[in-house]
C-alpha cells in the first residue's frame, strides 16, 4: 500500500473553528491565554474559575475585539456539583464539547515535615481530584461523539522532584498517570490526550507557591521564563494537528532553565 491510498492529510491543519472549548483555571496566566487563543481561533469557550470578576474581564476583553462565542461560569472544580454544572452549561449552549483544557491548579512548596496538612489537602483536591471530577463529567459528551481532544496542563515537576518540591511533585506525578491512563483507555475512541509539562512560566503561580519576591527576581535575572502565551501556542499545536496525529507530551522549558527553583 503507498501513501496515496491512505488518504492522510500531512499539511491541513485541524480547523477549530465552530468547536466546543472548556477550559478551567482560566482567570489567569496560562488558562486565560489558552482561552484567548482558542476564541481567535473561531472556537467557542467556557472559561472557568473561582474569580468571576476576572472572567468577567477575560469576557469583556474578547468581546470587545469581536469575539462573542466566549461564557463564563464560576466554580470552584474540588466540587462534583460545581464541574457538572459547568459541562451541563456548556452542552446547552452549544450542543456538544470537543476540547476539555484541564488547567487549574496551584503549587505549594514545604519540607514534608513542616507541611501545612490542610493546604496540602487543598492542594490535592485541586491538582488531582479537581482534574479527576473535570475528565469524569467531561469525558462522557466526546465518548459520545466519538471524538475529542483533552488537554493536560502538568509540570516539570512531574518529572523531577526538589527538596521542599514534595507535595506539588506529588500531585503531578499523579496528574501524568491520569493522563496516561486516560490515553490507553480512550485510544480506540476518538480522544486525543496530551498533557504539557512546563518549566518555570511568568505567572502568579511563584507568588502563590510561597517563593519570595527576591527568589523571583534572582531566578530570572539568570533565566527568562516562559510568558504564558508560550505555552498556549503548545497547547494550539497539539490541538490543530490532523486528526490521525497525536502528540502525547508536551515538555516546555526557557531556553537557560536546567532545574526548577531550588
Amino acid at each position: 500500500m503507498n501513501l496515496d491510498d491512505l488518504e492522510l492529510s500531512w499539511n491541513e491543519k485541524e480547523s477549530l473553528i465552530g468547536k466546543v472549548a472548556l477550559v478551567t483555571g482560566a482567570s489567569s496566566g496560562i488558562g486565560a491565554s489558552i482561552a484567548r487563543k482558542l476564541a481567535k481561533r473561531g472556537a467557542h469557550v467556557t472559561v472557568v474559575a473561582r474569580r468571576r470578576d476576572r472572567l468577567d474581564e477575560l469576557v469583556q476583553e474578547l468581546h470587545k475585539e469581536g469575539l462573542y462565542e466566549v461564557m463564563a461560569v464560576s466554580a470552584d472544580i474540588q466540587k462534583a456539583e460545581e464541574v457538572q454544572h459547568v459541562v451541563n452549561k456548556t452542552i446547552n449552549r452549544w450542543g456538544r464539547l470537543d476540547i476539555i483544557v484541564a488547567n487549574a491548579g496551584f503549587g505549594y512548596r514545604s519540607p514534608l515535615v513542616e507541611v501545612d496538612l490542610e493546604r496540602w489537602e487543598e492542594l490535592y483536591r485541586t491538582n488531582v481530584h479537581g482534574l479527576m471530577l473535570t475528565l469524569h463529567y467531561g469525558l462522557p459528551p466526546m465518548l459520545g461523539q466519538g471524538k475529542g481532544d483533552v488537554i493536560i496542563i502538568s509540570s516539570i515537576a512531574g518529572k523531577e522532584v526538589i527538596a521542599g518540591g514534595g507535595p506539588y511533585s506529588a500531585t503531578k506525578y499523579g496528574v501524568n498517570a491520569i493522563a496516561s491512563a486516560l490515553r490507553l483507555e480512550t485510544i480506540d475512541q476518538g480522544i486525543r490526550v496530551t498533557t504539557i509539562q512546563p518549566g518555570a512560566v511568568a505567572t502568579e503561580f511563584s507568588q502563590v507557591a510561597g517563593y519570595s519576591e527576591d527568589e523571583i527576581r534572582a531566578f530570572s535575572s539568570k533565566v527568562l521564563p516562559l510568558h504564558p502565551d508560550d505555552v498556549a501556542e503548545a497547547a494550539l499545536y497539539a490541538l490543530e494537528q490532523p486528526e490521525h496525529v497525536n502528540i502525547p507530551e508536551l515538555t516546555i522549558m526557557p531556553s537557560k532553565q536546567t532545574q526548577r527553583f531550588k
